[in-house]
């Protein structure tokens, strides 16, 4: 029987796909910046489909690349909300997090490598931000916290062992490019504190403009997100079994059972 992957293989193993993520994704936005401001082509519904189908893809390659040696989780706030509800151990989560933030930061830095310091800190970076005049801290907490909650949903529906297995990668990605259409002329669709982070790093290291006050609210509303929808989903599957010994539904055999700790898991904008 082969032996598992060690610890420094699933660290860099996140790092690695978290890189990806960011490098991808929110690359993806600062270069539809660059063409804007190259093109001044206004931005629409177009460019923001494009940035949300290149995370899709991202994501769907980084999970398939690395879930079978880290869980592909890609994402502090999937992390938090496996350890929370007990599908993974605690004693790991400081080394996951470290290498996604890591990685995060990494994939931001080839951003502006690839673009052109000057042209990516005028596009943003990659730094997700809401209007102040028009939105406050606590509404932008919540929806970064209602998107979070619906990625970490799908992300333990797909885990589970009653799941369609195979198609985690997809259902992931799929679900993080319908958030994005939905949550980004709001917040710009974060739901990811590494993602999140390792752009605003980058941003500030190349003297682009941070609003810090804005960074708890995004890292508040997604930390609470993620637990809840790790906690719904855990509530759900756990009334399933019981469920369907008084009514007509059919009684899995299973049922009963915990969602796996070690199985690709998947990650975030």
């Amino acid at each position: 029987m082969a032996a598992p992957p060690s610890t420094p293989q699933k660290l860099i193993a996140e790092a690695i796909g978290t890189a990806f993520l960011v490098y991808v994704g929110a690359g993806s936005a600062a270069a539809t910046g660059v063409i804007s401001a190259a093109t001044k082509v206004p931005f629409s519904m177009a460019q923001l489909g494009v940035i949300s189908f290149a995370f899709m893809l991202v994501i769907v390659g980084a999970v398939y690349a690395i879930g079978h040696i880290s869980g592909g989780h890609i994402n502090p706030a999937v992390t938090l909300a496996l350890a929370a509800t007990g599908k993974f151990p605690w004693r790991e989560v400081p080394g996951y997090i470290a290498a996604q933030v890591t990685g995060a930061v990494a994939g931001a830095a080839a951003i502006f490598l690839t673009l052109g310091q000057t042209a990516a800190v005028a596009a943003g970076g990659g730094v997700t931000a809401y209007n102040s005049a028009t939105m406050g801290f606590g509404r932008a907490s919540v929806i970064e916290a209602i998107g979070t909650f619906m990625l970490v949903f799908v992300i333990f529906g797909v885990i589970d062992h009653r799941a369609v297995p195979g198609w985690a990668p997809m259902a992931i990605g799929a679900a993080v490019f319908a958030i994005i259409i939905i949550l980004g002329p709001a917040t710009g669709a974060a739901i990811n504190p590494a993602r999140y982070l390792g752009a605003v790093f980058m941003q500030d290291a190349f003297g682009g403009t941070i609003s810090w006050g804005q960074v708890p609210a995004y890292l508040i509303g997604e930390i609470i997100g993620g637990l809840l929808g790790g906690a719904a989903y855990v509530g759900i599957a756990r009334v399933r079994a019981d469920a369907a010994l008084t009514s007509l539904a059919p009684n899995v055999a299973g049922d009963e059972q915990a969602i796996p700790e070690q199985r690709v898991s998947g990650a975030t904008s």
